[in-house]
């Protein structure tokens, strides 16, 4: 499955750099969105990036699981480089203690 498919959006910082990302759990709870940041970020920063990336739904952020604040992941490239069709994130991307999706994004390929 490709990334593209399952509405990626940028977290953006208020200069309008990539911090992380968001997109639809490519499994059964398709509903919730799930979220890769490239630096560290308090939940209540990444809840409030979230919000962002859909201004028109009030507590957007309730429907994205957050990350542990400490953890960061590598983008490849660089994300003001990257497109969600060529992206590659290392380590994987572990959703599950919430019963989403743990696995990988390379080269824009869910896998």
């Amino acid at each position: 499955m490709k990334l593209t498919e399952l509405d990626p959006h940028w977290l953006l910082d208020d200069e309008g750099r990539r911090v992380g990302f968001i997109f639809r759990c490519p499994i059964e709870k398709k509903q919730w969105y799930q979220s890769c940041k490239f630096i560290p970020l308090g939940i209540r920063e990444q809840w409030r990036l979230m919000n962002k990336t859909h201004p028109d739904q009030e507590h957007f952020c309730t429907k994205v699981q957050p990350c542990n604040p400490e953890m960061a992941w590598t983008c490849t490239p660089e994300p003001e480089e990257a497109t969600f069709e060529n992206l590659t994130i290392t380590p994987s991307i572990d959703g599950s203690a919430g019963g989403l999706w743990h696995g990988y994004i390379t080269n824009g390929e869910i896998r």
